[in-house]
């Protein structure tokens, strides 16, 4: 469905320009945004949940999906793989080796809720 037909994005078209007409008259310059719909809004918020290091199980929830499987379908890219996993503990332990040796196990144990 394009945006630009439906009723909410007709209006805020409308919305838009009356917006830049106003701007106009007042020796303004409007604003340039990026066209965005509530969709893209909905897609940030799972972005950021799953940054911060939510579960499947808890976007699934919060977006409403009906299935885990419909979740990561969609979001599966965003979630670290152990690629990411691994390269963050090896990361931190040659980080925590130039600090000093009795620093390892700490730093190890704070990287992605890994023990190593």
């Amino acid at each position: 469905m394009n945006p630009s037909t439906t009723a909410t994005g007709i209006a805020l078209a409308a919305r838009s320009r009356r917006g830049e007409r106003a701007a106009g008259r007042d020796g303004r310059k409007p604003v340039e945004l990026p066209h965005l719909v509530t969709h893209d809004l909905r897609h940030f918020y799972a972005s950021a949940l799953i940054a911060g290091g939510a579960s499947v199980k808890q976007v699934q929830m919060d977006l409403g999906h009906a299935s885990a499987v419909i979740t990561l379908r969609i979001y599966a890219h965003l979630w670290p793989g152990e690629e990411d996993r691994t390269r963050s503990v090896t990361d931190a332990l040659a980080g925590a080796r130039r600090a000093g040796c009795g620093q390892v196990a700490v730093v190890a144990d704070e990287i992605a809720g890994q023990t190593v």
